[in-house]
């Protein structure tokens, strides 16, 4: 599956992939997409619709840009909603390429419509923020606009198990946290990238492949996928 899978990306576990330079994900026009994986549809995030029924909003769809083989291109404010119900999993993976364009508070990704975690930019002091849990700040000190952040492509994952989770920038660990719990990001209905489970604070910028497992992958692996992806987009 080009544009998603190649040497030395891991399929073992693999239950997500969004790609825009994927022609089976994303068309230029198309006012939705399929994770590649499984077919699902993914559409435009619309209100608040928990775990019920979620009616697209065909406007709020990102755009198809040329840029970098093709991105999700989210061109001032848009968002997406997973109409498959990828199921709960307290052991996962989740793999993103992301250009920030935006010293406004934004969201990575939000699956609270069904239990979920909330997974922001630019909130609560840090430039990185997961739940409260997983932080961090480009520089070391907070700096909504630090020129590390903004502007620039990131290969961003964070894994999470029964009882840790890490976050992982450029293929390096960069931050852990160690509970009783899973702190996982709950991959049910209605999950949203871009967006709030509310539909505001939406992402502005651009979103390369994103990717989720429901396994965590191993620090190997995670260097093994940005150093067989990062050509295209550094």
């Amino acid at each position: 599956m080009a544009g998603s899978t190649g040497p030395n990306i891991v399929e073992d576990g693999l239950v997500l992939a969004l790609d825009a330079g994927n022609s089976k994900c994303f068309t230029s026009g198309n006012t939705t997409c399929n994770n590649i994986i499984t077919g699902g549809l993914v559409t435009g995030a619309a209100g608040e619709p928990g775990a019920g029924t979620h009616t697209p909003d065909t406007s709020n769809f990102p755009t198809y840009n040329s840029t970098k083989g093709g991105v999700f291109d989210f061109d001032g404010g848009r968002g997406m909603n997973f109409e498959e119900d990828l199921g709960f999993t307290t052991t996962r993976t989740l793999i993103m390429w992301f250009y920030k364009n935006s010293s406004e508070t934004q969201y990575f990704s939000d699956a609270r419509n069904n239990g979920g975690q909330w997974f922001l930019s630019n909130y609560g002091g840090r430039n990185i923020n997961y739940t409260d849990a997983l932080r961090y700040n480009f520089g070391g000190s907070y700096n909504a606009a630090h020129p590390d952040f903004i502007n620039k492509w990131h290969c961003m994952v964070v894994t999470s198990d029964n009882t840790e989770s890490r976050l992982y920038l450029g293929g390096i660990e960069v931050d852990s946290y160690v509970s009783q719990t899973s702190i996982d990001e709950d991959f049910g209905k209605n999950f949203r990238i871009g967006t709030r489970y509310t539909t505001i604070l939406e992402w502005t910028g651009y979103f390369g492949p994103i990717l989720a497992y429901d396994r965590v992958l191993s620090d190997s692996e995670i260097l093994n996928y940005y150093n067989a992806t990062k050509s295209r987009f550094i």
